[in-house]
């Protein structure tokens, strides 16, 4: 192997632990009530976010701050483990996709002003990255939710 396919690989490792990191970053930031400063390190200007269950938004700003809106008011705690990432670099190195899994024990509210309850949350994500000035961030968020239940329930609310 030549030495610059041997390097062309490191990158490519280098490439997707960056990555996982933006994603765990994105944990932490949404486990802090939607920290809005490190929400914003993970996002590039033009970043969509969606989900069938919470809502699209665009731009780096308003995912932001609707993150937050949902990260204080509906779901006031959570914790989430982002699980088995299986992360694409394009062969340029300058994009990826992941795709990986959501377990989350959350405190959420059903409707506004109720009190929340403990919950459940699983499904996954499928996310599309770029490098901005050097450092990947997301640039596209896709959540598919599929349980969303109480966790005091004796079955589980699937979807």
């Amino acid at each position: 192997m030549t030495d610059k396919a041997v390097l062309k690989r490191l990158q490519e490792l280098e490439d997707k632990e960056a990555i996982r990191d933006v994603i765990a970053r994105y944990a932490d930031a949404v486990d802090h009530n939607g920290d809005k400063a490190l929400l914003k390190s993970c996002f590039t200007p033009d970043m969509v976010w969606t989900s069938k269950k919470i809502g699209t938004w665009k731009g780096r700003n308003a995912v932001v701050n609707e993150l937050h809106r949902v990260c204080t008011v509906q779901i006031p705690w959570a914790l989430h483990y982002m699980t088995q990432a299986q992360v694409t670099v394009a062969r340029n190195g300058e994009s990826a996709k992941a795709h990986y899994y959501l377990w989350e024990l959350a405190k959420f509210r059903a409707s506004p002003g109720a009190d929340p309850n403990s919950t459940w949350i699983g499904g996954w994500y499928d996310s599309t990255f770029r490098k901005d000035k050097g450092e990947w961030r997301f640039s596209k968020i896709i959540l598919t939710i599929r349980l969303l239940s109480e966790a005091r329930l004796p079955e589980w609310n699937t979807l």
